[in-house]
């Protein structure tokens, strides 16, 4: 337990607004949460007046230090009333002091990233994912140009040459030296129904940089012989893949029942350039989204599962909990459901396991910090739970923007998992400008009936 902490970023419900028609700074912040047996200590501030839309992601430098990748995506407004993307601010922090360690330079360090999703570290090089651009670059951290890009995968998807891709996540094989990317591919992002293609694994040896296997796609009509579309998580365990999907556009009022977990083998060696995988089960088994999983060291899995209500203002939800060699809905051991329906409250939701063995659930405005339950119907024991103000606070308008779990011990941090953003749609993952309005309009909209049922509330004291 000691030394493990999990880095948060919030931001004001402006989503990045700031006075002087100016979005690059003053409402996201930095803060840590500990596991402390019996409660959860707060870290607050650790860093502030970074630009509303602020992730972090925890990774290894080559001399195996832990360190902080903190990212800021910036926007201004010009006089003629438009706005434009501007370069995002990049820093490498220590994870233990918080300390600026590096600047980056941006664009000119790393040109094929302007939009970290993602991050993990082999050896002396780290790989971040872009999203908007779908590439992965290679980036050493030592040298006399340390943090400097000198390489870049690229992904593409042939079957669907009109469609886009974007890049969603990754995950390492340090032992076999290579390096795993989720991608997902769409018609138009911001469609009101996005026609979502299945989404790709591809595997990238890391001495060469080059792809070498993929998941293939199967068949155009059953979504259950090709990869999930959609898909949100990739998540390593022994020798498999854990890949979960929402199976096209989130549902409203019900879940979208191509929503599905696949495993791929990474063992698997038939087709020298396909990577094998099969479902391990579809939501409609299970009711709910399949959005997350980890796993937690005495060998069970956890699935958060959910969907939102028919208005997209409220989120149903529960955590599954499976052994973890048999993911499947027969061996379900234990369910977790939150306390009730609640309000969305912003759009990360996250399941991640400690080191040892505690639950971490983010969710909208709040984390909670569990114990792991025991048999089949009982919940999780909530050992506390933390709202973002009382992170970054005092204003209790703020809204989780990412959670990372990670230590500040190397021996400890070696079994972290990575970087989880929590599992808004898609296109607020973007740094286009586009996205940035929806994630304004969003919490806008939620802050608007937050104020509307305090309005309520207070009008029934007076009578």
């Amino acid at each position: 337990m000691a030394g493990t902490r999990l880095a948060v970023t919030t931001v004001d419900q402006n989503y990045g607004w700031f006075q002087g028609n100016n979005y690059t700074s003053g409402l996201g912040k930095a803060g840590v949460l500990r596991d402390e047996t019996t409660a959860i200590g707060v870290e607050g501030n650790k860093v502030t007046d970074t630009s509303g839309d602020t992730r972090n992601h925890w990774f290894q430098d080559g001399s195996v230090n832990n360190k902080l990748l903190l990212f800021q995506s910036r926007y201004q407004r010009k006089d003629d009333g438009s706005t434009t993307t501007l370069a995002p601010t990049i820093e490498i922090r220590d994870a233990k002091t918080w300390a600026l360690t590096h600047n980056v330079n941006q664009p000119t360090d790393w040109p094929s990233i302007l939009n970290v999703y993602g991050a993990v570290s082999v050896g002396s090089y780290l790989y971040p994912i872009d999203f908007d651009s779908a590439k992965i670059a290679r980036i050493p951290m030592t040298g006399s140009s340390p943090y400097v890009e000198t390489a870049t995968y690229t992904f593409t998807n042939p079957s669907y040459p009109a469609d886009k891709s974007y890049g969603v996540a990754l995950s390492a094989d340090l032992a076999g030296n290579k390096l795993y990317g989720l991608f997902i591919t769409v018609d138009n992002l911001w469609a009101a129904t996005p026609n979502y293609q299945e989404s790709t694994v591809v595997e990238i040896d890391l001495v060469t940089f080059t792809e070498t296997r993929r998941t293939k796609r199967v068949s155009t009509v059953d979504y259950n012989l090709n990869l999930g579309r959609n898909a949100f998580t990739l998540e390593r365990h022994g020798s498999k893949l854990y890949v979960c999907s929402i199976g096209g556009k989130q549902g409203g009022g019900a879940p979208n029942p191509n929503s599905k977990l696949d495993v791929i083998d990474l063992a698997n060696t038939g087709d020298p350039t396909g990577l094998a995988f099969t479902t391990a089960f579809m939501a409609d088994e299970i009711v709910g989204e399949l959005r997350d999983i980890t796993f937690t060291n005495d060998g069970n899995a956890y699935v958060l599962a959910g969907h939102y209500l028919a208005d997209y203002t409220n989120f149903n939800g529960h955590v599954l909990q499976f052994p973890a060699a048999n993911v499947e809905p027969e061996y379900l051991t234990g369910i977790y459901f939150f306390p009730t329906i609640f309000p969305n409250q912003g759009a990360v939701f996250a399941v991640l396991a400690n080191d040892n063995n505690r639950i971490w659930l983010a969710r909208g405005m709040y984390v909670d910090l569990c114990a792991q339950e025991v048999s089949l119907g009982e919940a999780l024991t909530l050992i506390q739970t933390k709202a973002a103000y009382e992170i970054n606070g005092p204003a209790n308008t703020y809204y989780l923007n990412s959670v990372t779990l990670y230590g500040e011990d190397p021996s400890v941090a070696t079994v972290m998992p990575l970087t989880k953003h929590g599992y808004q749609a898609p296109a607020f993952a973007s740094n286009s400008v586009q996205a940035l309005f929806e994630r304004q309009r969003f919490i806008r909209e939620e802050e608007a009936r937050r104020q509307a049922i305090r309005a309520r509330i207070v009008a029934g004291r007076k009578k």
